[in-house]
């Protein structure tokens, strides 16, 4: 194997690549990338089992041929390369050998066939989406996966998949995060719903490209992204996700219309003085009154906060406590100057949404408060 590359290039592929190289694994291959020499180009795969990632990056081939190189170390002397080519040479044992300006390197190497198959998907049902639509997708849901194992199918997101519509559900069972709207083109193949892991998604979120288009392709058990000279594949989460929607309030008696950052803001001040104590921390009381919402938090060996926001009060006033970080958490999110915050009664779920957008609304289960 022989070729050379753009040190720019190369330090880009390896980049993306080795964000799916394992951290802890029995298997050493997995801490490797594997780079597969083709006519002008190189491909770089790396996968810790859960995702697989593979990159292109253009290069002058002059001898076809793949190794497996420790992710970490090389794309960390990758980087401390200045600009210019870098000349790769593997020879039959393994060891390949960089070139570049002054410099040599011998990178002791492992063989293909020790580096698991990573699995090509058959043609499955696409969906073919707009790079910054899916991004406001995935930016609106992924925060509010679960990060507990013991429930598995919560930990990704459940994508709903008809005709040209896509609805995407997150929860930890704490809050849930609903974010809908139209694809570029209606779904080809069989629609329906499946749930990617949360992590898988992050990775997906991290590597859109700024323009063009993407695919998402469905096969069995498996899903695979195609994101320009990029592709990720990742499983698909086993299971039904829970019908959790049917669990939301239909009707809000009383609705409170705010500026967005600055409810936001006052949460975030009052949160910082919030009681430090492990089954208290982050907790803030809401006082809806006419014209305005009070905002407090105490901690008994701190100090106290208070905060009074304006604000338009449709119903009656209540007092409610809440998770500040769940709160702050929805608000983040919606991109709205103003936000309607909807409520019930003081121990059931609470409505965010932002005032005329009806592509997202964020569920916030209160705190009872002593």
């Amino acid at each position: 194997m022989r070729l050379t590359i753009d040190q720019n290039d190369l330090q880009a592929a390896l980049q993306v690549a080795t964000r799916a190289v394992a951290t802890r694994s029995t298997l050493p291959a997995l801490a490797g990338v594997l780079l597969i020499a083709e006519p002008e180009q190189l491909r770089l795969i790396a996968t810790d089992l859960e995702i697989a990632i593979e990159v292109l990056a253009p290069a002058r081939v002059e001898e076809e041929g793949s190794v497996v190189l420790p992710g970490r170390h090389f794309a960390e002397l990758v980087r401390r390369l200045d600009e210019g080519e870098v000349r790769i040479e593997v020879d039959d044992n393994h060891r390949a050998s960089l070139s570049w300006q002054r410099s040599r390197f011998t990178i002791h190497g492992m063989a293909p066939r020790l580096f698991p198959a990573v699995p090509r998907l058959a043609a499955g049902s696409t969906v073919v989406f707009d790079p910054d639509f899916l991004r406001g997708v995935l930016r609106r849901t992924t925060f509010a996966v679960s990060h507990d194992e013991t429930r598995p199918i919560l930990t990704g997101v459940s994508l709903e998949l008809n005709g040209n519509r896509l609805r995407a559900i997150a929860t930890d069972g704490f809050r849930i995060a609903v974010c809908q709207g139209e694809l570029e083109r209606p779904v080809e193949g069989e629609a329906g719903s499946l749930v990617i892991p949360g992590r898988s998604l992050a990775e997906v979120a991290r590597l859109l490209p700024e323009e063009g288009i993407g695919r998402l392709v469905i096969d069995n058990n498996q899903v695979g992204f195609q994101l320009g000279e990029v592709r990720l594949i990742s499983r698909i989460i086993e299971g039904q996700y829970p019908n959790v929607l049917d669990l939301v309030p239909s009707e809000y008696p009383t609705r409170v219309r705010m500026a967005t950052r600055a409810f936001q803001e006052a949460c975030e001040r009052a949160s910082l003085l919030s009681d430090s104590r492990q089954g208290a921390r982050w907790l803030i009381r809401l006082t809806v009154e006419p014209g305005h919402v009070v905002i407090t938090a105490s901690d008994p060996e701190i100090g106290e906060a208070r905060e009074e926001v304006p604000a338009e009060v449709e119903g009656e006033g209540m007092v409610i406590g809440f998770n500040a970080r769940y709160l702050i958490d929805g608000l983040k999110v919606i991109d709205t100057d103003e936000v309607y915050f909807e409520l019930t009664e003081p121990l059931k779920a609470s409505r965010l949404r932002g005032v005329g957008d009806d592509g997202f609304f964020y569920i916030v289960l209160p705190v009872k408060l002593s």
